[in-house]
């Protein structure tokens, strides 16, 4: 059953040492050791044991909800694919359904909002790449959901009503077509790329749709270069959560600061070349610098290059070794 899953899913497959057939299986001798050096280290575990030995072994390795892997418990005939940690938030639901697909079994799934055929609003968001602020508030509008309350939304650019529809929960919700039309005692679902920092009564979907252009020195170190972006976002009234991409010219490709600012933002960072960039027209061409390095613009033509948008948010704001501009996906 296990290398048959292991298959099926392109897993690694840890088995104990006397069952070890091949080289692309890894043995062990002492569960617990292997189980606290990896569990980690793997986004999603499929278990084939009893529940209990799993619960007690992973138990002191719990980090919380939005740091545990997903844990999946399936018997040894595959009758029962139980979906134990990171249901929502790691995806182990899902991964309980396709386990028990593979293994004509039965998914045991046992969150409230999936027993009760109710949209899983934290997966949705995570799917749909919408960052909730704050993210516990995902449990006040479950818990709704729950009770029998309709939810409703303000979602101007309609990044996830056309979701919630699709799967048919549109009944579920109440459209609100002005901001000026929200209840502040309602529960409710706000999505926007805006600092909405002042919106107390409602939880808050970032989606992640805004692109930066960056234009930089070298040597820059990446605290600095966080620091010029929060403070843009910030005067402009952007949500940072809604960064997505940060776009700059190739010749910065090996800047160690641009990968310490990705990694601190979550962001990605892409590269256009020289010509790339020359052959777009920015509403603040730089005779200059089209004099020094071949285009008249890096960071208004990086962010309308990358977000496909010929409008910016923001034009190029500077510093005196960075420069950025900011533009909506579309």
């Amino acid at each position: 059953m296990a290398r048959k899953v292991a298959r099926a899913f392109g897993a690694q497959l840890f088995v104990p040492t006397k069952y070890r057939t091949g080289q692309d299986e890894y043995g062990f001798s002492n569960f617990k050791e292997v189980l606290a050096a990896r569990l980690h280290v793997f986004s999603q575990h499929i278990f084939i044991a009893a529940t209990g030995i799993v619960v007690r072994c992973i138990a002191p390795l719990l980090k919380g909800k939005t740091q545990d892997p997903a844990v999946v418990v399936l018997d040894q005939d595959g009758r029962f694919a139980i979906s134990l940690v990171g249901g929502h938030a790691a995806g182990a639901n899902t991964l309980a359904r396709q386990v028990a697909e593979e293994t004509n079994g039965q998914p045991v799934i046992t969150t409230a909002t999936d027993v009760a055929g109710l949209p899983a609003i934290d997966v949705l968001a995570k799917d749909l790449r919408l960052v909730p602020d704050p993210r516990e508030g995902l449990k006040i509008i479950a818990s709704k959901l729950l009770a029998g309350d309709r939810i409703q939304i303000w979602d101007p650019d309609l990044r996830l009503l056309p979701t919630l529809q699709a799967l048919g929960h549109a009944n579920l919700f109440c459209q609100v077509p002005q901001g000026d039309d929200w209840q502040s005692d309602r529960p409710g679902l706000w999505v926007s790329w805006r600092n909405e920092t002042s919106l107390r009564d409602r939880i808050v979907l970032h989606p992640r749709c805004l692109v930066a252009g960056l234009g930089l020195h070298r040597g820059i170190a990446g605290h600095a270069l966080v620091s010029f972006i929060k403070n843009i976002f910030q005067d402009n009234g952007l949500a940072l959560a809604s960064l997505g991409i940060v776009a700059t010219i190739t010749s910065r490709a090996n800047e160690p600061g641009l990968q310490e600012m990705a990694n601190s933002l979550g962001v990605k960072v892409v590269f256009f070349t020289t010509k790339q960039l020359a052959g777009v027209f920015p509403p603040n061409p730089s005779p200059t610098l089209a004099r020094l390095i071949g285009t008249h613009s890096v960071c208004e033509a990086a962010a309308m290059l990358a977000s496909g948008n010929q409008s910016l948010l923001v034009p190029k704001t500077k510093a005196s070794t960075m420069t950025l501009a900011v533009a909506l996906a579309v």
